[in-house]
């Protein structure tokens, strides 16, 4: 149950930050879904290809994490999530941990790299990206504890619903 309901949280967390992403590529006059395309451009994918699958590969990471995050939260009572602060706590922790472990290291040294090394990539809207590397390095970090807030407050929410039913069909027998 709660990989199920931590999957469905790390989704809720991604689609959270999913409108923050596109106003991101605004903000830098890069043009819609230019981030989601630096995620499908070093597969060799281009275009509206390369955005879609970065979207989809990004919602799959949301719910990975997610769900890991659900079995980790049973592991052992001090990792339980009893409150809807402790699962907020539980989730920034989380994605800030997500942005140091994989972000960081993903992005530095697989994909601003693959794209560098294609120069006829460096133009329009991923050149608009790449020249405001420290810029989004930044952002990054605080979309991940935004994710964070968001799939542990669900969590919480979730986990405290789905004990509150189990406590009421257990008295119904």
């Amino acid at each position: 149950m709660v990989v199920k309901i931590g999957t469905v949280s790390g989704l809720v967390g991604g689609f959270a930050i999913f409108l923050s992403i596109f106003m991101i590529d605004l903000g830098l006059n890069a043009g819609q879904g230019a981030f989601y395309k630096v995620v499908g451009l070093p597969l060799g994918i281009t275009g509206i290809s390369a955005t879609l699958v970065g979207m989809i590969s990004h919602m799959l990471t949301a719910a990975l994490v997610g769900a890991v995050f659900g079995m980790c939260s049973g592991l052992h009572q001090k990792l339980r999530i009893i409150s809807l602060g402790r699962g907020m706590i539980a989730g920034i922790t989380t994605g800030v941990v997500v942005f140091f472990a994989f972000f960081i290291p993903i992005s530095s040294i697989l994909m601003i790299p693959t794209i560098q090394s294609s120069n006829a990539m460096l133009i329009g809207d991923v050149g608009n990206l790449l020249s405001n590397t420290n810029f989004i390095m930044l952002g990054a970090l605080e979309l991940h504890v935004v994710y964070g807030i968001a799939m542990g407050g669900f969590f919480a929410i979730a986990i405290q619903y789905e004990s509150k039913k189990q406590k009421i069909l257990k008295a119904s027998v």
